[in-house]
């Protein structure tokens, strides 16, 4: 009897486990779409926003631009993860 709650329990475990990693390689996989989304949209969005003068001329005031309104948004996380994309970008 001790034998079949011993496979009963490691085969709940195996299964977690599947699923868990399962459920990581979904979540790698949307966070990457999701962050490439985002560098496009953050590289276009000084054509789509700003003077075409002020993004030629001065990328330094377009970084500046984007961190304030990244600041007025509310949200420091969101803030955070943009601007780490950004400077990886730029590495």
């Amino acid at each position: 009897m001790n034998n079949f709650h011993e496979q009963d329990v490691l085969f709940v475990e195996v299964s977690r486990e599947r699923s868990i990693r399962r459920t990581l390689m979904l979540l790698e996989t949307k966070r990457q779409r999701i962050r490439e989304d985002l560098m496009d949209l953050i590289g276009s969005m000084p054509l789509l926003s700003l003077p075409v003068q002020l993004t030629q001329d001065s990328p330094e005031e377009t970084r500046d631009i984007l961190q304030e309104a990244l600041s007025r948004m509310g949200d420091e996380a969101f803030a955070r993860w943009i601007v780490e994309d950004i400077l990886e970008q730029s590495q």
